[in-house]
C-alpha cells in the first residue's frame, strides 16, 4: 500500500474508532452491571457451579452500545448432560425478577439455553450451562470451548489488537456480513479476533484478503497455513480457520463464499481508495434507496419479482436452509424454462419468506430442447421425439437432435406466479408456497421498506 493511502487509511481507522470504541463510562457501567447480575446469580448456583463472563466483553473488543452479556454456568463432569440443562435453566429463570420487567426466553444452539431481558438497565444476558474443562481433550459439549477462547484471546491480545477487532466487526456489519448466524452466514466475533491474531492487523488482514486464493486453510495457532487436501477434506470446507484451543474444529465453518467473497472485494476497494463511506455507506435514507431501485427498473428493462411466503414459527437454523433450499430450486426452474435472472435474494421477517429476483424483461414463447446424440440408439431417440410430438421442427446439430417446441411458460412472470400458487413446488419440508403471493416491479407498503431495504444491501458491496 503506497504511503499516500496508506496514512489515509489511518486516519479513516482513528477516526471510525471514535466512534465505534466503548467510553471508559460505558466500559465501567458494563462491568458494573456484570457483576451485579453475577453476584445475584451466585446466591442461586451450588458452590460447585463456577460462573464466568465470557464473550466480547469477557475480551474487550464488544462494539460502542454493545453490552450485552454472556455468563457461563461451569458445572462438574459428573453431572449428567441431561440436569446439566435441567438445572441451568432452573437456575436462570429463579433469577428473573418479574417485578422489575425482567423477562426470561428459551434460546437453542447444542443444548438449551436462556437468555434474560434486563429491560431496566437496557441488557440482555445469554445464562449458558456448560462443562468445566481444563484442556481440549475434555470437552463433552461444544459450549465447554468458549471459556478457553476468552483465555486464549486475553493472553494474546493487545490494545491495539483489540481495537483492530472492532474494526473489523463495524466493517462486516455494515455490509451484512457479521454474525455466524444461519441467516447471515458471516463472520463471528471469534473469527474475527482470530483474523486479526493471525495476521496481526486489520490493515494486515485487508492487505492478504486482497490475495486470497481458494481452497484457504489458516491455522492462527502457529500463524502457518495448512492447505493440503486431507485438512479441506476434514472440514468439508474450501475456507478453514483452525481453532488454536480445538484442532478438530473450523471456526469459519459457518462463512458462506458469497461473504468471503464480499469481504476480499471490500478489502480491495477501501485498500485502491481509502473512503470512510465503505464503513458508514452511502447513507441513503429509506426513501432514496426505493427511489433508486425502482429507478433501475425502470430504466433497465429489467423487472423485480417479489414473492412473499408463510414461514412456520421454528428455529431459524431450521427455517433458513429450508428457504435457501427452496430458492434453489426455484433458480432450477427459471434456468429449465430458458430464462436468466441477474439478481436473487431471499429473507425471512415476521413469519413471512420473501424470495427476490431481478430479470431482464423477455418473452420466450418457443426455444430449443436439446435432445440426446443420435447415436445413443433409437430408444433414446424415439423417446425425445414423442415428448416433442407437437414441436415447430426438429433439427440435427452436430450430433444432437434437437426440437423447436413451445415453452410451457412463455415469461418468468407466468413460472413464479405458478411457483407462489404452490403449483410448482408445492410444499417442501416446513415450506409451503401455497397461498404465495407475487408481486411484479410495485411492491406493497407493508413490505416495501424492509424488500427495497434487503434488495439494495444485496447490490451494494
Amino acid at each position: 500500500m503506497e504511503q499516500r493511502k496508506a496514512a489515509a487509511a489511518q486516519k479513516i481507522y482513528s477516526r471510525v474508532l471514535g466512534d465505534i470504541r466503548p467510553s471508559k463510562l460505558e466500559v465501567e457501567s458494563t462491568i458494573a452491571n456484570a457483576n451485579r447480575t453475577m453476584a445475584r446469580l451466585k446466591k442461586i448456583v451450588p458452590k460447585g457451579v463456577t460462573l464466568v463472563v465470557a464473550g466480547s466483553i469477557a475480551r474487550s473488543t464488544n462494539l460502542k452500545g454493545d453490552h450485552d452479556i454472556d455468563i457461563f454456568m461451569l458445572f462438574d463432569k459428573k453431572v449428567s448432560h441431561k440436569n446439566l440443562e435441567k438445572m441451568g435453566i432452573e437456575y436462570a429463570k429463579r433469577m428473573v425478577d418479574k417485578k422489575s420487567g425482567e423477562r426470561f426466553e428459551l434460546k437453542y444452539a447444542q443444548h438449551p439455553y436462556a437468555r434474560l431481558h434486563l429491560d431496566k438497565i437496557d441488557m440482555k444476558i445469554d445464562v449458558v450451562p456448560a462443562y468445566k474443562i481444563d484442556n481440549i481433550e475434555e470437552l463433552a459439549t461444544a459450549v465447554d470451548r468458549t471459556p478457553l477462547h476468552t483465555k486464549f484471546i486475553n493472553k494474546h491480545f493487545t490494545d491495539k489488537m483489540r481495537d483492530d477487532v472492532r474494526l473489523l466487526k463495524y466493517l462486516l456489519k455494515g455490509h451484512g456480513i457479521y454474525g455466524a448466524e444461519v441467516k447471515v452466514q458471516g463472520f463471528s466475533g471469534y473469527l474475527c479476533e482470530l483474523l486479526i491474531y493471525n495476521f496481526g492487523s486489520f490493515n494486515n488482514l485487508l492487505e492478504s484478503a486482497v490475495n486470497f486464493k481458494m481452497p484457504l486453510c489458516i491455522s492462527p495457532k502457529d500463524k502457518a497455513a495448512k492447505a493440503d487436501k486431507q485438512t479441506f477434506e476434514k472440514f468439508g470446507s474450501d475456507f478453514v480457520v483452525i481453532d488454536p484451543v480445538d484442532s478438530n474444529r473450523n471456526v469459519a465453518a459457518g462463512v458462506s463464499k458469497e461473504s468471503l467473497a464480499r469481504f476480499a472485494f471490500i478489502a480491495n476497494k477501501f485498500l485502491q481508495n481509502p473512503d470512510i463511506k465503505i464503513f458508514y455507506g452511502e447513507g441513503f435514507s429509506s426513501s432514496q434507496i426505493s427511489k433508486r431501485i425502482e429507478s433501475i427498473v425502470k430504466s433497465s428493462g429489467l423487472d423485480l419479482y417479489l414473492m412473499v411466503i408463510s414461514v412456520p414459527d421454528k428455529s431459524e437454523d431450521i427455517v433458513w436452509p429450508q428457504l435457501r433450499k427452496a430458492s434453489e430450486i426455484i433458480d432450477t426452474q427459471i434456468k429449465k424454462f430458458g430464462f436468466r435472472t441477474y439478481l436473487g435474494h431471499v429473507w425471512i421477517e415476521r413469519k413471512k419468506g420473501f424470495i427476490a429476483y431481478l430479470a431482464p424483461r423477455e418473452s420466450l414463447p418457443t426455444r430449443v430442447f436439446q435432445g440426446p446424440s443420435v447415436f445413443y440408439g433409437t430408444k433414446s431417440v424415439e423417446g425425445f421425439l414423442n415428448s416433442h410430438k407437437h414441436a415447430l421442427a426438429i433439427t440435427v446439430e452436430q450430433d444432437r437432435i434437437n426440437a423447436i417446441d413451445s415453452n410451457k411458460y412463455p415469461t418468468i412472470g407466468a413460472l413464479l406466479k405458478d411457483v407462489a400458487s404452490g403449483k410448482v413446488i408445492g410444499k417442501r419440508k416446513d415450506i409451503s408456497f401455497k397461498g404465495g403471493k407475487l408481486f411484479v416491479n410495485k411492491i406493497p407498503r407493508e413490505y416495501a421498506e424492509t424488500a427495497y431495504f434487503e434488495i439494495h444491501g444485496k447490490m451494494r458491496v
